[in-house]
């Protein structure tokens, strides 16, 4: 009985140390999804918004490039009768300008009020990015959309340079966002004004530890350990790239999350964001196989190779 038990345990060895690597141990391609808003245009700026509220519906939020080359932001409804995505709109009025609107982020769909942070040029005047915020206070009769309250600047962090992609942590208290420097895009972050809540304004923003010049565009976990950000590879693409939080509250230095990495665009891959569960990460490419320019798509954070 002793002898037929260790010619088990030998055979077991063998099939474990020859037999063919499974997939989580092997190279396997990463499957991305493409969402179904995507066209011939220009679609980038991804945001998943989640509902708390069984009336509302999650939204998908991006900007989207017209023939006259001027950005909007545009959402689309997740419909659980049809489990599809609605066709998208614009966001509409008050936030929706005659110039370029773009990169924005949203609090909770059907939380009231909601937040919405976005970059805008405001008018034709204006030839940078500034941030802006502003409210939905309340459903609209019988639950429709209700516009958004007129934008107002956040005067603390715009400049006279460009400020975009602005990204709330999960207890709303700070803000991260991007600026444009004479050295390149620096990732920029601010804290509400002390006492203040979530609702208040912020403090002047500081350059984001740890974090150099040229990477910027972040996106953070619910848990506040992982982030992914925009950067520029050793080929001139761009291309996305993750770091974690340090024992000391800093950050790891910025690596190329190598199976998002594509050669075959002119651009390469860009604007990253996290699903709020942090599960999903949506991010903008023109790589071969899309709709024509930039196209959205989504990954599983799990399948990243985040080293």
């Amino acid at each position: 009985m002793i002898r037929f038990s260790s010619l088990i345990c030998i055979i077991l060895f063998f099939i474990t140390v020859f037999m063919p690597i499974t997939a989580e141990g092997a190279d396997v391609p990463l499957k991305l999804t493409p969402m179904p808003v995507n066209t011939e245009f220009d679609e980038d700026d991804p945001l998943l918004v989640p509902s708390l509220s069984t009336l509302y519906p999650a939204r998908f939020y991006f900007s989207r490039k017209n023939e006259k080359g001027k950005y909007s932001i545009y959402y689309s409804k997740f419909l659980k009768k049809t489990n599809k995505w609605s066709t998208p709109e614009t966001i509409g009025a008050y936030v929706e300008t005659e110039s370029d609107d773009r990169s924005c982020f949203l609090t909770e769909e059907g939380k009231f009020p909601q937040t919405i942070i976005y970059a805008t040029k405001k008018d034709k005047l204006n030839n940078n990015f500034d941030l802006f915020r502003s409210f939905r206070d309340q459903p609209g009769k019988d639950m429709e959309d209700r516009a958004f309250n007129p934008g107002k600047p956040l005067l603390a962090l715009d400049t006279e340079t460009d400020e975009m992609h602005p990204w709330l942590t999960k207890d709303q208290l700070t803000l991260y966002f991007s600026r444009k420097t004479k050295d390149g895009w620096q990732q920029m972050v601010a804290k509400r004004v002390k006492g203040s809540g979530t609702e208040g304004n912020f403090d002047a923003p500081e350059p984001l530890k740890d974090i150099p010049v040229g990477f910027h565009h972040a996106t953070i976990n619910p848990l506040g350990n992982l982030m992914f950000l925009e950067g520029i590879s050793d080929d001139g693409r761009l291309e996305i790239f993750s770091c974690t939080k340090t024992l000391t509250g800093g950050w790891s230095k910025p690596v190329s999350v190598s199976n998002l990495k594509d050669s075959t665009g002119k651009i390469g891959a860009k604007s990253p964001s996290l699903s709020r569960d942090g599960l999903k990460l949506y991010f903008a490419s023109d790589r071969a196989g899309g709709q024509g320019g930039l196209d959205i798509y989504s990954a599983t954070v799990s399948e990243l190779k985040l080293k």
